[in-house]
């Protein structure tokens, strides 16, 4: 008995690029032509009916490039492909790419500022009685962090920069409890599928720095897409998933929160900036006597350094590398180093209107030529009633170059202890168990040797 030839060219011509096009998915008659074409496609690379949803979701979000893949596999590598891809939202990642990238849509907010700069007055009251939590930021994969944070990048003390952190937010607290032993304070660390494993094991091997009680946190990760919007394979038909950014924290906090019920205030820490000070006493003196839903520390440059939101003429907002205007006049760079008043965010529970344009939120960033979408910890300024935007000139940004970012940290310590005008390559450390003592405090020392640790 022959074979019709005729009904075979007719499915191959139904699966073609240029039928995917012709969809109208706005008409009922289409999901029924998806329908059938995915089954057709599940079946002529020899793979379970059970993926033919999924294929349909990929047809519909012009991811069809995947599909194309399957004819360099076997059919068991089909299978483990496909399942891998089940957990990817294809609809949401082609909700991103044309509403974020493709339309330019101005990426601009306002809100009601206050500026401040060189504040002396300090609160530990509030560490003391463990009226404020901590939430360190440690979920990156870009160039500010990668595994910059768990490695010996070149200071003078080889230490790491997760143990500077974790021993200057040890110290803060034993000086605000007078050397009393740490009983459960209020700590998470905000991580990504990444490096969660890789951390957790660090702050084994140094038994938590003897920190009772830490709280972990999982950053969601999302696939990278090129100029076209389709998601971006590595190696082995491996998706490019990256961190989805320090703003989907909020979603997770109610369980932080609710665990210490006498939280007033959180820091959201990011360990990028090695002069940064974990809960510290100025910032919480400041947004505590102000009575602000917010404070957050920027600084002043006129380089775009890394994906980060900016302050310029009353708007935040992102800078793009072709935009010309931050290379005329200064503008104000917020640092991942942000302080929230807890009945701000429980406000923020209530008002329906505030968090969805909290949840919509999102950057498109380019790098070369594929593009990733983050929230930035930032964002959550637009829909608060009152922001302190602090200017400090104390930094030492962990981008791309660890090196420099050690020597930028060893000349804001060399300031403090009046020794400008030496050599970047001689430099200088103040450990975490003297970061929190006023500069007064530091006095110049004679007849030093470098490397100087102090």
């Amino acid at each position: 008995m022959g074979i019709c030839t005729s009904q075979n060219e007719a499915q191959k011509q139904e699966n073609s690029e240029e039928d995917y096009q012709k969809l109208d998915f706005n008409r009922v008659s289409t999901y029924q032509k998806l329908e059938n074409i995915a089954n057709n496609i599940a079946t002529q690379q020899q793979i379970d009916t059970i993926f033919s949803s999924l294929i349909q979701r990929m047809i519909a979000s012009r991811q069809t490039h995947i599909l194309n893949m399957l004819e360099k596999m076997d059919n068991k590598k089909k299978q483990q492909f496909m399942t891998k891809l089940e957990r990817i939202d294809f609809e949401f990642i082609d909700s991103l790419f044309h509403h974020c990238y493709k339309q330019n849509q101005s990426d601009v907010f306002s809100c009601n500022v206050i500026q401040s700069i060189n504040s002396i007055e300090q609160n530990y009251d509030l560490i003391k009685k463990h009226k404020v939590g901590i939430v360190l930021l440690c979920g990156g994969r870009s160039s500010r962090l990668s595994d910059k944070l768990l490695s010996d990048i070149g200071l003078p003390s080889k230490k790491c920069v997760v143990q500077i952190m974790m021993e200057r937010l040890k110290k803060v607290i034993q000086i605000a409890s007078e050397n009393k032993e740490i009983v459960d304070y209020p700590i998470a660390i905000l991580l990504s599928d990444q490096n969660s494993d890789k951390f957790q094991q660090y702050l084994k091997s140094k038994r938590d720095f003897g920190f009772q009680s830490i709280t972990f946190l999982l950053e969601k990760s999302q696939p990278v897409v090129d100029i076209k919007g389709q998601v971006v394979f590595e190696y082995e038909n491996q998706v490019i998933m990256t961190p989805e950014g320090t703003g989907t924290i909020f979603i997770q906090l109610n369980s932080f929160i609710n665990k210490f019920p006498n939280m007033e205030y959180i820091h959201f820490f990011g360990l990028d900036n090695l002069v940064g000070l974990p809960l510290d006493p100025i910032m919480l003196n400041l947004i505590c006597k102000q009575k602000a839903d917010a404070l957050c520390k920027v600084i002043e440059t006129n380089q775009i350094l890394d994906d980060r939101l900016f302050y310029q003429n009353k708007q935040f907002k992102t800078i793009k590398e072709q935009d010309q205007i931050i290379k005329e006049n200064q503008i104000q760079m917020c640092l991942n180093d942000l302080y929230l008043s807890i009945s701000f965010l429980n406000k923020l529970k209530q008002n329906h209107e505030k968090a969805l344009k909290l949840n919509q939120r999102y950057h498109s960033i380019k790098r070369g030529d594929n593009i990733q979408f983050e929230k930035h910890i930032q964002d959550i300024i637009e829909v608060t009633d009152t922001t302190i935007l602090y200017q400090t000139k104390d930094y030492a940004l962990l981008i791309d170059d660890p090196k420099k970012a050690v020597i930028q940290l060893s000349n804001v310590h060399k300031r403090y202890l009046n020794l400008e005008g030496t050599q970047d390559k001689d430099l200088v450390e103040i450990t975490p168990q003297m970061s929190y003592c006023k500069i007064e405090d530091l006095k110049k020392i004679e007849n030093i040797t470098y490397p100087l640790i102090i």
